[in-house]
């Protein structure tokens, strides 16, 4: 019969080793996943932005082909308002593309990085028995 007090064996420990090993390197590899996705859903407001300066564009190409038609037909005022419309179509593209380019979040996963950083400098700290400075 075994006492409660007996220390475990080798085969014992390295398995919880192995164990606690296997969930550091999944949490580890879980940490990126998160921030990436917390930096992708900072970044649907600015994709929402170029949705809408793409529709101005769409729009500007419309009236860019309305004034083509309209010059080649008419040597009338016709061809001003379709310019109008045109300037405005373009303002109005730029004005929500540098609006959704301000909205963005451009950046690496840094806390993921700079965790991976310090376990790297902890493992070598203890592996090698220098100070972790």
């Amino acid at each position: 019969m075994a006492s409660m007090y007996e220390r475990p064996g080798y085969r014992t420990l390295l398995g919880r080793i192995r164990g606690k090993v296997r969930e550091y390197v999944r949490k580890q590899l879980e940490l990126p996943r998160q921030e990436i996705q917390e930096i992708v859903q900072a970044n649907l407001r600015a994709l929402m932005w170029f949705g809408i300066a793409l529709a101005f564009a769409t729009a500007a190409l419309i009236a860019l082909t309305v004034l083509v038609i309209a010059l080649f037909a008419l040597f009338l005022p016709l061809w001003a308002a379709a310019l109008l419309v045109l300037l405005l179509f373009v303002a109005g593209a730029a004005l929500t593309g540098f609006r959704g380019y301000k909205k963005l979040d451009l950046r690496g996963p840094t806390r993921s990085i700079n965790s991976l950083k310090e376990t790297v400098r902890w493992a070598k700290a203890r592996l090698l028995g220098r100070s972790a400075s």
